[in-house]
């Protein structure tokens, strides 16, 4: 005989409920899967470091004015290779500048300078003195029509550097000698600044025969002996036609080479020992 009676509530409730549980998760799992990812946090950039400062670019030292000292040991040395046969022109010198401060007058004053360069003579009468100073002429040098000249070159003039094995400024010292029976001549001059002079430029800067002078007077008790003087000469090494500075020449194998350097010259001056100006002529 069937059971009509109804069913318990609760049994179906049981049968349900894992059926709801399921779904729920299953919900649960899709929304989970489904939900935008987050973007992380953006990384903290590291500190940024200042770069050390560039170190301050050495300041290129000026070159230096040409001594006497550095004219004649470049001179030497062009001097021994001309000698042995090669050839050292000192082509690093052009464009540099010079700066001699050449002294004479060192025996006293003269009454007959003859050939000599630079001078002063005593006038007694006027209580003066006149100082001189005569470039050369040397167009007709052997040496100079040697060389290559600077284009356009029509004359030359110049100053030779007394005492060439001598690089201080001041006047050489005097010794007492016992003099010798027979006495040999003064060696002849054999370093020099030539000026090229190009036939289209100024006359005016040729001297010629012309010297530069000055006349200074004395007191009336001052002595002219013991007095020395400087001739200051002051430019530009230019060079040669073949860019060298310097190029030397000798007569034959056993004499001493005579070279020069092709210069501009732009001051000429007189001082006194101290280095007062006592006169000057800027080009």
């Amino acid at each position: 005989m069937s059971d009509n009676r109804q069913r318990s509530p609760d049994r179906k409730f049981a049968l349900i409920a894992p059926v709801v549980i399921g779904l729920a998760a299953l919900v649960v799992l899709v929304l989970l899967l489904t939900r935008p990812q987050e973007a992380p946090p953006p990384a903290t950039p590291p500190p940024v470091v200042a770069a050390p400062p560039a170190p301050p670019a050495a300041a290129t030292p000026a070159p230096t004015v040409v001594s006497r000292a550095d004219l004649v040991r470049a001179a030497g040395k062009a001097a021994d290779a001309f000698a042995a046969g090669a050839a050292d022109g000192g082509k690093d010198l052009v464009g540099r500048r010079f700066a001699l401060r050449l002294a004479f007058g060192c025996g006293g004053p003269v009454a007959d300078p003859g050939p000599a360069q630079a001078y002063y003579q005593f006038d007694p009468a006027a209580s003066a003195l006149r100082l001189a100073a005569r470039p050369a002429i040397w167009t007709d040098l052997p040496l100079v029509r040697a060389v290559p000249a600077p284009a356009g070159a029509e004359s030359v003039e110049g100053f030779w550097i007394p005492r060439p094995w001598l690089t201080g400024d001041a006047c050489p010292a005097r010794r007492q000698v016992a003099p010798p029976a027979t006495p040999t001549p003064v060696e002849a001059p054999s370093l020099g600044l030539a000026m090229f002079h190009v036939a289209e430029a100024s006359r005016v800067e040729r001297r010629g025969l012309r010297a530069y002078e000055h006349v200074m007077k004395l007191q009336a008790d001052a002595v002219a002996q013991g007095r020395t003087f400087v001739l200051v000469l002051e430019g530009r090494i230019s060079g040669f036609g073949d860019g060298a500075a310097i190029h030397c020449w000798s007569e034959s194998a056993e004499h001493r080479p005579t070279c020069l350097f092709a210069v501009d010259i732009d001051r000429v001056a007189f001082e006194d020992a101290q280095g007062t100006v006592l006169a000057d002529w800027p080009k």
